[in-house]
């Protein structure tokens, strides 16, 4: 549960959302971390999220290989969700990627330096993962082309 304080008018949904799941699995089948154990089941601590952000210690040898390059965060749930297909883009320009960003290779991303991760992640939310966090996850990644 969760709770927003904010000051904006908000237009409330007068009935629940609908399960629009069914009988479909693509979120859980293709979770490479094993952590969507049960429709609206997910165990956290083996999510990509978790251990990418939130994670503090040394991410646990047991997802070694199994993180698809997700350095900082994960989406597979999201991108394999068919209703996704019915998402609007966005129009927030301050929602795009530093220019910077798209262009980093393998080896910088190995050896980014904390300037670069100040530049390019300023005002960005990879900063909640730090600059030690983010080479850890690199490492631990061994970033492949």
């Amino acid at each position: 549960m969760a709770e927003l304080i904010v000051d904006l008018e908000l237009e409330y949904d007068i009935e629940p959302t609908a399960d629009h799941c069914g009988s479909c699995t693509r979120c859980i089948d293709a979770c490479p971390t094993d952590a969507i154990v049960a429709p609206y089941v997910v165990d956290g601590s083996r999510c990509i999220s978790y251990l990418t952000i939130e994670l503090k210690n040394e991410i646990p040898n047991e997802f070694k290989g199994k993180m698809d390059n997700w350095m900082f965060g994960c989406d597979i749930c999201q991108d394999v969700c068919p209703w996704n297909k019915f998402s609007v883009l966005h129009q927030e320009p301050s929602f795009n990627p530093h220019p910077e960003l798209l262009g980093i290779d393998k080896r910088e991303w190995e050896d980014i330096t904390g300037e670069i991760f100040q530049k390019i992640f300023k005002n960005s939310a990879v900063k909640r993962t730090k600059f030690a966090g983010l080479k850890r996850n690199i490492e631990f990644l061994g970033i492949r082309d």
